[in-house]
């Protein structure tokens, strides 16, 4: 498994010493086995409260948002941060000095603002060549540089300060014991960093790598990130812990946990063999046999979601676990903190807080409302995890633990309030639902080949919206996906889904079946685009599935195969977050919009609208729009009739069944084309000049018969009047080969 390391006696550079393990304290009990049963869900909304809680405590809103809003750090661009912290666990004071290295972004730069908390106390800020002015208004520290510098111009300072960090609502940074030894560990998440050490706490601007020192007594042991560099006794009581990371680092992400840990180490074995990468496992004494198990996956999870997402982004340096007192767990860059109990030991939080590693530190959401792209996608990973390790069934199964059905939207508007930004149900649980669904809509191929552009996307090592992961996918993917992130990201609750089928023969082993699908859902969207899944069981045949978009209110599907249908299941492998109640089948228009023949123009029409269901006697009539002059409908649906009329009509038919409260409409749009104007085709009926239309012609003018469907076709000699001219001329055409009749000219 690995070697175990006394923590006084722990040297980085001998990870492979083996020394002894330190005794657990009797007398405590522990229930270790609370929390394995568990849904996902209920796991979430442990880390959800667990990572507000501190914020929770003694706050109102608009504090947060001050604190969010209080700095305008834009004008330098952070590039490295040489921090060393001297730990007093008796008197609870932090001694430290932070260098910053950074570089100006605008055209000049002379003053920098720092964020550090009111309560600790600055000693001094000084440059290399000196000290520098500084000024405090509030929580911001406001640093005068020793000149003017031009963007692109690199400068540096250091700030000398000293103090306890704040507790209770804004605490980080806390002192606490456990079975009688002191535990000291940081939660910065989410703007807390400020609390306990000066930087620009923001996530859009990930130093580019760290120097961490942290001093604390000799009987303690502390956890970091990044790689070990060494431990150096510095006095009698004394010792500092070293450590630097060259991978970019969000400042929330920095963390300490100090403690007189059992140290274990084990080993991520990657590249077929050919590399490995050491994992550091720092426990509470009383959990280590526990921890050998619950933390012993570590390796597999790796190699799993490394599989999946692309190689554990910081294999240059280490993974490890650190135990801490806050509850819950936070994804440490490179060394994740963990509950001090079974909760921090539980297979499904070491998969969650090592995805972490890839969604929110590689990649860190650029503001707290796109936090979904951090949390949705680490609670997506527990599903994937258990998708290789124990197949569909399992996958499947995880993710509708985590289904969630209430309201409000992904995307956090609300960044004042904790509550909504680490929302188990959204950020996490429905977050976790939009990336499996986008892997439904795209198709395996396709949605890995979205994670690989998006894993060496230019926001690896930075930070990212929900707009650039949307044009990354879409970009990778060539496809649109502005529809799936307006509904689903923006959107609240989920599709409401009512179907019914009924199949019919229409020829010799040919049967139809006819699927209705309505969505009834009142929320916003009142209508979900999705392409839907259709398990389709026959009596007979093959059963198959079959894939509709459903993206209408109400949508009608037709389908054959050589057999009638005996059952049908919406989205059987639950591919969408929805509700889907089977009905039997009502009365429904099956004539698609569409399906109407064209017309033409003076010619004899006739064609029907079908409606099946109900007592089959009903009262057929349209109530919007109107049929082209000339034709009607009849109580069966049959459209009938001759128009002069040319163009596009729209209408909405209604069939209401008579003995019954049944009732379906539809909107169908009638093309009439026009039919070629033949001067002499007084009739206007089939294109060419004969007796019937001299027939027509004297009828109309000699005994009161028809009007003239088109006038000028019957002014055959072209003198802008119809008389007994035209009478003869065309009987002349017709009998003594007389002139060609002409277009009239009739006003």
């Amino acid at each position: 498994m690995g070697h175990v390391m006394k923590p006084a006696k722990f040297c980085w550079l001998s990870l492979l010493l083996l020394v002894q393990i330190v005794p657990a304290a009797s007398g405590q009990q522990f229930d270790l086995q609370s929390g394995l049963s568990m849904t996902p869900s209920e796991m979430h909304q442990i880390m959800a409260r667990q990572k507000a809680e501190a914020l929770e405590r003694a706050r109102g809103a608009a504090a947060l948002e001050a604190i969010e809003i209080a700095s305008t750090q834009t004008n330098h661009d952070v590039q490295f941060y040489d921090v060393f912290i001297r730990v007093d666990d008796t008197t609870e004071i932090l001694y430290g000095s932070v260098r910053c290295v950074a570089l100006a972004v605008d055209d000049p730069v002379s003053q920098v603002e720092v964020d550090l908390y009111s309560n600790m106390a600055i000693d001094s800020v000084t440059y290399p060549g000196g000290v520098l002015g500084y000024s405090r208004s509030g929580n911001v520290v406001t640093v005068t540089l020793d000149r003017a510098y031009n963007q692109g111009e690199q400068f540096e300072f250091t700030t000398y300060y000293y103090g306890h960090p704040v507790e209770g609502g804004f605490q980080a940074f806390a002192f606490d014991y456990y079975l009688g030894e002191p535990i000291i560990s940081s939660l910065s998440e989410p703007y807390f960093a400020r609390t306990w050490w000066p930087c620009k706490d923001r996530m859009d601007d990930k130093a580019d790598s760290f120097y961490i020192a942290i001093e604390v007594d000799t009987s303690l042991w502390v956890g970091s990130n990044g790689l070990p560099d060494s431990t150096i006794v510095g006095g009698t009581n004394s010792h500092t812990f070293y450590y630097s990371t060259r991978y970019p680092m969000v400042t929330y992400l920095f963390s300490v946990a100090i403690h007189p840990y059992t140290v274990w180490t084990d080993e991520y074995i990657y590249n077929a063999g050919a590399d490995t990468m050491p994992l550091v496992h720092a426990v509470y004494p009383y959990y280590y046999t526990t921890s050998l198990t619950g933390w012993g996956v570590t390796p597999q999870v790796l190699t799993v979601l490394s599989d999946h997402f692309g190689q554990y982004p910081f294999v240059d340096e280490k993974y490890g676990h650190s135990n801490f007192q806050w509850g819950g767990a936070m994804e440490h860059q490179t060394m994740t903190s963990m509950a001090g109990s079974s909760f921090g030991f539980w297979e499904p939080v070491v998969i969650h807080e090592a995805a972490h590693q890839w969604w929110g530190d590689m990649i860190t959401c650029e503001s707290w409302s796109d936090i979904w792209l951090n949390e949705g996608w680490a609670s997506y990973s527990e599903a994937l995890y258990y998708l290789t390790t124990s197949g569909w069934a399992s996958y499947h199964s995880y993710m509708n633990g985590m289904r969630y059905t209430g309201d409000g939207t992904i995307y956090v508007y609300d960044t004042t309030s904790v509550g909504m930004i680490f929302h188990g149900g959204r950020s996490y649980d429905k977050g976790a639902w939009v990336c499996h669904m986008l892997r439904g809509v795209l198709g395996d191929s396709l949605f890995y080949e979205g994670v690989d552009a998006y894993y060496d996307s230019e926001f690896k090592w930075k930070a990212a919206t929900t707009q650039d992961f949307k044009i990354v996918f879409e970009e990778a993917t060539d496809t649109d996906l502005d529809w799936f992130i307006d509904e689903w990201i923006f959107g609240t609750y989920f599709p409401d889904y009512r179907f019914e089928y009924t199949s019919r023969w229409v020829d010799i082993g040919v049967s139809e079946t006819y699927l209705f699908v309505e969505q009834v859902q009142l929320t916003d969207p009142m209508v979900y685009t999705m392409p839907v899944d259709f398990f389709v069981d026959y009596s007979t045949v093959a059963d198959d599935t079959m894939t509709f978009f459903v993206d209408q209110r109400e949508q009608l599907f037709k389908f054959t195969a050589p057999s009638p249908v005996t059952s049908i299941e919406l989205d059987p492998s639950d591919w969408i977050l929805k509700v889907a109640t089977e009905r039997p089948w009502q009365m429904h228009i099956i004539t698609l919009d569409g399906e109407l023949p064209d017309g033409v123009q003076g010619e004899p029409y006739s064609s029907r609208i079908v409606a099946l269901g109900g007592s089959g006697v009903n009262t057929v009539s349209i109530v919007a729009g109107a049929l082209p002059s000339g034709y009607v409908i009849n109580d069966v649906g049959v459209i009938s009739g001759t128009t002069v009329d040319t163009g596009s009509f729209v209408f909405t038919v209604l069939f209401d069944d008579d003995n019954s409260s049944l009732a379906d409409q539809g909107q169908f749009t009638l093309n009439v084309l026009s039919m070629s104007l033949v001067p002499g085709d007084v009739a206007f009926d089939d294109g060419f000049v004969d007796i019937g239309d001299l027939t027509y012609l004297i009828s109309f003018m000699f005994i009161s018969g028809p009007p003239l469907p088109v006038p000028n076709l019957a002014d055959v000699n072209a003198d802008c009047t119809i008389d007994i001219g035209d009478v003869t001329d065309l009987i002349g055409y017709l009998f003594i080969e007389g002139p060609v009749p002409l277009m009239g000219c009739v006003d």
